[in-house]
């Protein structure tokens, strides 16, 4: 929240107050206003924040009717992150104003409910976003935090419903991506959508191993289920084990009809497990520059090939044909020495480094 709208609510009328509650709440907005501009983050434990919340306290003691009070009360539990009181507030609040904004109300039920995920409640998690959904029905946040978690619950009919209606309220990438694949988790059956989901949790975090265990229970689980063949390669690849991608990228492409994706992933799976995926992911990257016309983009590339797998015999003979084809003999001989130097029966690394020297005048 923006520290000057502590000075818009200091100058707020109080008139149906009692003087005395009229002081404490001024000095309660005071107070809040100079946290504001003194912390950095805002926390109910900091000292301005501390007195502020006492004097706001105090005054809805002196008077628990007068709805002002409330939402002064609210607004500060909910710019300190006090969530369980910032709701019970802004409900008080709600109810002695007869306000229409849920809003306020929605923001503290659906940041209850993430702290209630990640303390495991998942009950209590559920509740505070179905709460928050009742008041906002249209909240992204919450539609997406329920299709998750009966994802995790393996609940594959409940999440596709809260994943399609996050992605009508907005068509993105994820929203979309989990609408489409939780109407399919629904024909694979609880453990498998349970496990798939975890392992897609496992792989955001970056903890690939559980990611790879997790896909492979999915998998096996659901063993045509082309979604969790094509995680489990891709955490392969990302784990750094390419060669165990691959019969997996063959499922994929084997499920949905060759798919460019997996076809890509396949080639350069198969490429990763001779020269590694660092080695391969440059040298694809330098043949896709060639073939652009982009010869000194490729040249870095095969440079970065070599230098990841020194012993990559074509990616030296690649090197070698950009710095050729730019005119630069002497280094293209160079790069074609060490390509037959690792594979002798490579003629055409053999003819080309003939020329080079040739060229070269060596």
């Amino acid at each position: 929240m923006r520290a000057g709208i502590w000075l818009v609510l200091l100058f707020l009328p109080v008139l149906a107050l009692s003087p005395e509650a009229v002081q404490l709440l001024n000095e309660a907005r005071a107070l809040a206003e100079q946290a504001q501009e003194t912390y950095e983050a805002q926390f109910p434990d900091k000292p301005l924040w501390a007195q502020a919340i006492a004097k706001a306290e105090a005054a809805a003691k002196l008077e628990p009717d007068e709805p002002e009070v409330w939402r002064v009360l609210a607004q500060i539990y909910t710019t300190t992150g006090w969530w369980i009181r910032a709701e019970k507030a802004w409900k008080r609040y709600l109810v002695l104003a007869g306000e229409s904004n849920p809003a306020p109300l929605a923001e503290a039920l659906r940041a209850l409910g993430f702290l209630a995920y990640q303390r495991g409640d998942v009950k209590a998690a559920l509740d505070y976003f179905e709460q928050a959904l009742v008041l906002e029905p249209e909240s992204e946040e919450a539609l997406a935090w329920l299709g998750r978690i009966y994802l995790e619950l393996g609940d594959g009919i409940r999440a596709a419903e809260y994943w399609r209606l996050a992605a009508k309220v907005n068509p993105s990438p994820r929203n979309t991506y989990f609408a489409e694949q939780a109407e399919k988790m629904a024909q694979y059956g609880s453990e498998a959508v349970k496990a798939f989901y975890q392992g897609y949790a496992a792989w955001e975090a970056g903890d690939y191993p559980t990611a790879i265990q997790q896909f492979e229970t999915a998998a096996g689980l659901a063993p045509d289920w082309s979604e969790a063949h094509r995680w489990l390669a891709r955490s392969y690849m990302d784990a750094g084990m390419p060669a165990r991608a691959i019969p997996h990228w063959e499922k994929v492409i084997a499920l949905e009809g060759n798919p460019a994706d997996a076809r890509h992933f396949l080639k350069l799976a198969r490429e990763a497990a001779g020269v590694g995926l660092s080695a391969a992911d440059a040298f694809f990257k330098g043949v896709a520059a060639y073939e652009a016309g982009r010869l000194e983009e490729a040249e870095h590339w095969f440079a970065r090939a070599v230098e990841a797998d020194p012993e990559y015999a074509k990616a030296w003979r690649w090197l070698g044909r950009v710095r050729y084809e730019q005119g630069r003999y002497a280094e293209a001989a160079r790069a074609y020495e060490r390509a037959v130097e690792l594979d002798p029966e490579d003629t055409s690394a053999r003819y080309f480094l003939r020329l080079a020297r040739q060229a070269a005048g060596e």
